[in-house]
């Protein structure tokens, strides 16, 4: 056996290149992370926790971990963004059971493992499948402009909608069930709809408008701007050119004010100025309050109220309101134990497998090379996964483990297929025509297998939204990185090997 042509042979070499490059890449994007506390009683909200009694925290996993680790120490010193946070063992189990956080990393995780919201949501009346789809699409638009990540959203076929949600978006909760059915009326008059205009927000479209002391507090104004259709603004002209002019705050304006609606709750009541009488304008401004103990905060609690306004009317409305029938709040040590029962089943699945096998073939190569070639097929789909900010959750690492999995067989098969044409005689032409036969034979089976594969989970695939859409990703990841990189190289292994 010559080892240096071995690792020349490109099938191999491709493979070791790209072995340890996923190798690196998923080292680096689990321990590239930082926890964050979105709720406790006994830490600040917004805290970045580094180490607990010294213990390196950089996952969720890693936090619990440090935790158990100290569980009967005197006391735990947590060192925080915050600075050092001295606890006494009576507070041990406020940081396990009140003290939500949340991982902010490279990988992506689902609330089954992350922990967050599970809503259930149902439309409050019917729609057909379109209708939900279109609504899902709504709900996912907002919470994207409001810069949420790892969300996932389910339209199921029995009409309702589940939303998945972080921990630390449980305020958005309320622009989820929004309608956002958005009108403006003039005395008793609808000028125009939600759908009849075009939001702009930025640079000269919006801005802040001052701010006054009212008590204790301060109040700010902050405005944004309404792009309207011709026929918005002719029903505009209409509904003002009979008003009268007044004189009000020092300033002269039509005796009715415009007042914009959000389901039907006033959001802002503006003053028309007088040279806007049955005026065709195209442009109108929305204005927004907010308050706050410091001027600062109020500034920015008024622009947050002007932005949340303008992301629901950017994003349309729902075809129906909606209602949430169930919400349930899943804490993040349940996915300390699903990961954990994941890394357990892995390592015992690997010694099985080889165990197995040496039993079978009475050959240490044979289960060397099987093992080796499902870890790294784990190895290189996980951290593709991660490239293409796959979600994980727990369908998710079901369909690496199943797609590593049906490799199995493949494997068996090619290296039946060696063993058997090596035991013709020994002549090495005949052997490696013999050889080079069976592995055609064995990679004509493995495709075959693969796309069937491919085939049988693709529905799921295609349902975009669907709740096995990460199972059926990570299997078509799995099979045909199976296909093209790591099963060719085990052929040239076991070819030159066994």
């Amino acid at each position: 056996m010559d080892i240096k042509s071995l690792i020349k042979n490109w099938r191999v070499l491709i493979f070791i290149i790209i072995f340890i490059a996923a190798l690196v890449f998923d080292a680096y994007a689990l321990t590239s992370n930082k926890v964050e506390v979105t709720s406790s009683v006994i830490l600040p909200n917004g805290t970045y926790i580094y180490s607990i009694n010294g213990c390196q925290v950089n996952s969720i996993n890693s936090y619990y971990t440090c935790i158990y680790n100290n569980i009967n120490s005197p006391f735990l010193q947590i060192s925080t963004s915050n600075g050092n946070i001295v606890l006494e063992p009576s507070q041990y189990q406020s940081l396990i059971n009140e003290t939500n956080i949340t991982q902010s990393s490279l990988i992506s995780y689902g609330i089954d493992i992350a922990g967050g919201y599970l809503l259930i949501l149902n439309s409050s009346k019917p729609l057909n499948p379109q209708e939900i789809s279109i609504a899902a699409q709504v709900i996912e638009n907002r919470l994207n402009s409001f810069g949420v990540k790892s969300i996932n959203i389910y339209p199921t076929s029995e009409g309702y909608i589940i939303v998945e949600l972080p921990y630390s978006e449980g305020d958005l909760i309320p622009y989820i069930i929004s309608q956002g059915e958005f009108y403006a009326k003039i005395g008793n008059t609808t000028v125009f709809t939600g759908s009849e205009i075009k939001p702009l927000f930025g640079g000269q479209y919006s801005g802040l408008l001052g701010c006054s002391p009212a008590g204790n507090q301060y109040i700010c104004t902050y405005y944004f701007t309404l792009l309207l259709s011709s026929q918005a603004a002719n029903s505009f002209a209409q509904a003002t050119q009979n008003l009268s002019v007044v004189l009000q705050n020092g300033g002269a304006y039509l005796n009715e004010p415009i007042v914009f609606y959000l389901d039907n709750q006033n959001v802002s009541t503006l003053l028309i100025a007088a040279d806007l009488k049955g005026s065709n304008t195209q442009q109108v401004s929305i204005q927004v309050s907010g308050t706050g103990n410091s001027m600062a905060q109020a500034q920015y609690n008024a622009y947050r109220q002007a932005y949340d306004l303008y992301i629901i009317l950017e994003n349309g409305q729902l075809p129906s309101k909606f209602n949430i029938v169930q919400e349930s709040v899943i804490p993040p040590i349940f996915g300390y134990y699903i990961l954990k029962s994941f890394e357990l089943v892995l390592l015992l699945i690997l010694i099985g497998i080889f165990a197995i096998l040496y039993l079978a073939y009475r050959n240490l190569k044979v289960p060397a090379l099987v093992t080796l070639t499902l870890a790294s097929e784990f190895l290189i789909a996980f951290a593709i996964g991660i490239a293409i900010h796959q979600t994980y959750d727990i369908p998710a690492f079901i369909g690496i483990i199943f797609g590593t999995a049906t490799g199995i067989d493949d494997q068996l098969v090619a290296a039946e297929e060696i063993l058997r044409a090596k035991k013709g005689e020994n002549v090495e032409v005949k052997e490696t025509e013999r050889l080079d036969k069976a592995i055609k034979k064995a990679m004509f089976i493995i495709l075959l297998a693969i796309i069937l594969e491919s085939l049988s989970v693709f529905p799921a695939f295609v349902a975009g939204l669907s709740l096995y859409k990460g199972f059926a990703v990570m299997v078509i990841i799995t099979v045909w990185i199976g296909y093209l990189i790591t099963r060719p190289a085990f052929i040239n292994l076991a070819r030159n090997l066994l």
